[in-house]
């Protein structure tokens, strides 16, 4: 087996945006770096990209240069301070917004050209554009990231919905970001778990909870990752136990 076929990838993406997608991409990132795994992060949120805002890092050359340039994926790598490498898109370009479908298929298969990693995480746009539906589709498993708003349930759905009667797929994880509790947390999945089997005739599969934690948001604000400025908090080890289902 050669090194591109051991490389897993996993998209994380919701229904809507506002959720925390983000943060749970590169959180779970440095999770999984931490236990020795070579992580890869790629912001597939062309349009408006903001991991390497969240991280502090100012890339030199982006997708869009790749898109719109002769340099390959792995031209424009970077490293960041979590441990794991990224490839970062622009943000405020309406044509990378806006790509051809024949522009996606081109990032698509320079990706599967990339060796070396354990895991490459795609961290996709927040909806059902087909963008978003072109990256979910690379993935071997799709991450689903909702919260405790009516709209997150519901757009998450559509979402799997449409990638299920469009894609057969079905095969989505659920994380439950910011919530007060495990049983609040099980209660959001067993809503969405509960609706895809009776109208799509299939179960999902729940990865855990992220719980509410007050070095979040100031961590935010620093340009940190919680996993990594407080390795011993309760956010730390909730994305260490999603890492473990995900890598047992």
């Amino acid at each position: 087996m050669t090194k591109k076929q051991q490389t897993k990838i996993l998209s994380l993406t919701s229904g809507k945006g506002g959720v925390g997608k983000t943060f749970v991409t590169t959180n779970l990132a440095a999770t999984l770096a931490k236990l020795g795994k070579k992580v890869l992060v790629v912001d597939c949120d062309l349009g408006l990209a903001n991991i390497d805002i969240m991280l502090g890092v100012n890339p030199k050359r982006t997708l869009q240069d790749v898109v719109f340039g002769d340099l390959h994926l792995r031209d424009v790598i970077v490293p960041t301070s979590g441990g794991f490498d990224l490839i970062a898109a622009s943000s405020g370009i309406r044509e990378m917004a806006q790509l051809l479908f024949e522009k996606i298929q081109t990032i698509k298969d320079m990706l599967l050209e990339i060796e070396g990693y354990d895991v490459i995480l795609l961290d996709t746009g927040a909806g059902i554009s087909e963008v978003v539906l072109q990256f979910n589709l690379l993935a071997a498993q799709n991450i689903v990231v909702i919260n405790r708003e009516l709209t997150s349930l519901t757009d998450a759905y559509a979402m799997v919905k449409v990638m299920f009667q469009v894609f057969g797929r079905q095969s989505f994880g659920i994380v439950t970001n910011n919530v007060a509790d495990s049983k609040e947390g099980a209660a959001i999945f067993k809503n969405i778990d509960t609706i895809s089997q009776r109208f799509l005739g299939f179960s999902l599969t729940w990865l855990g909870n992220i719980r509410q934690d007050d070095i979040v948001p100031k961590s935010i604000l620093r340009q940190d990752i919680p996993v990594i400025k407080f390795p011993r908090s309760r956010v730390a080890a909730d994305f260490n136990a999603v890492a473990k289902i995900l890598f047992p």
